[in-house]
């Protein structure tokens, strides 16, 4: 008989784990099981950071289910068969939403009582914050890392920023606060008038939808996707953007050319929208593509069309709501994926990506299968 080959070197093995996709995290914990010298390459601190910079966009492992006429705590849904429903934070309140994931982070709003709390599904650590001290009737809010020279594939530990946006109940005024970390404190709000614009309504309001991280500014979106409000994260200054017009609702994104950008359904097409802003300040919104998607999802009833309802920051992937089940379609490959039969079809369905690198030494058996 042959001898048996000779044992691989441990350079070769990192470079074959390494490869491991992160959209598979369980993965790396079953290669860990494998012998020790696997689990001596894992373990390294440097193999994670060679891991995170060799895959560089975090994963998608599953979407956070806002259903506002419920009054219950959202639903994790993963994106692999390996991933399992990660465990809900213990809060002490009647019931919470998921107002917006970035960065490994899931921004909650509770109810019962009032309280704001930035939460790691993978670790289990959560940060309590009071709600800021002014009026409104809707609101949202938006969470992201403020580390310095962050590439954010790991921003666990580092310094955030909440941004929280109000409208107040028919007059006209929406407001903005950050809090930082670092201080624990919030800002003096930043307001804008809508009823002093002529093309907001005069009872707009601000979406409990997740916003859009763009350059040095977040998006939020007003009155069902109508709006967009801009809140530049320097100098804390609010302004609204007209939407383009759609039949269906509309929703903000990150545009192919990497700028804002805007989708909306026009009967079973789906129209990409982006924000160009020219040298002689002159600015609009401009057609991009439109997608046919009756060649790629099944539509069984013509006249209830499919809407768009969500985006997953950092990638392509936009979420599509029809009468049959919601789907993901992949903009650069035409790729679709069934991630729930049934259709909503309802805008108070709400679809919030985490995103986020799991690796063995961070999950501990809150979020992955062994």
């Amino acid at each position: 008989m042959a001898p048996p080959p000779p044992p691989l070197m441990d350079d070769l093995v990192g470079e074959i784990l390494l490869r491991l996709p992160p959209e598979e995290p369980a993965n790396l914990f079953r290669a860990t099981l494998v012998c020790k010298p696997w689990f001596r390459i894992l373990s390294d601190p440097a193999f994670r950071r060679r891991y995170r910079l060799f895959h560089r966009t975090p994963p998608m492992l599953g979407i956070f289910q806002n259903l506002r006429h419920d009054n219950t705590i959202p639903r994790f849904v993963p994106t692999a068969a390996t991933v399992s429903p990660c465990s809900p934070p213990s809060l002490d309140c009647w019931f919470w939403w998921a107002l917006d994931c970035r960065h490994g982070r899931v921004l909650i709003y509770s109810i019962g009582p009032t309280n704001l709390f930035v939460w790691d599904p993978i670790t289990g650590d959560q940060q309590h914050l009071p709600v800021p001290a002014y009026a409104y009737a809707y609101c949202t809010a938006a969470v992201l890392c403020t580390a310095a020279r962050c590439d954010h594939l790991d921003c666990r530990g580092n310094p955030f920023l909440v941004v929280f946006v109000g409208t107040g109940d028919r007059d006209g005024v929406t407001w903005a606060s950050s809090f930082l970390s670092e201080t624990g404190a919030w800002s003096t709000p930043t307001t804008v008038d809508l009823s002093a614009s002529t093309t907001v309504d005069v009872d707009s309001f601000i979406d409990t939808r997740p916003s859009i991280l763009n350059g040095d500014a977040l998006y939020f979106t007003l009155e069902r996707g109508k709006s967009i409000l801009k809140y530049d994260l320097g100098e804390r200054d609010l302004s609204v953007i007209d939407a383009p017009v759609c039949e269906q609702t509309g929703i903000i994104m990150t545009a192919e050319d990497g700028g804002l950008g805007f989708a909306g359904t026009e009967g079973n097409s789906l129209h990409l929208w982006s924000w160009l802003a020219g040298d002689d300040s002159v600015v609009g919104w401009v057609l991009c593509r439109v997608i046919k998607l009756e060649t790629l999802l099944p539509i069984h009833n013509p006249y209830v069309p499919p809407q768009a309802i969500g985006f997953a920051e950092g990638t392509d992937t936009i979420f599509l709501d029809t009468d049959v089940a919601v789907f993901t379609l992949e903009l650069k490959s035409g790729k679709t994926r069934v991630w729930e039969t049934g259709g909503y079809y309802s805008f108070d369905f709400v679809v919030i990506p985490f995103m986020s690198f799991c690796t063995p030494d961070l999950a501990m058996g809150r979020l992955l299968l062994p």
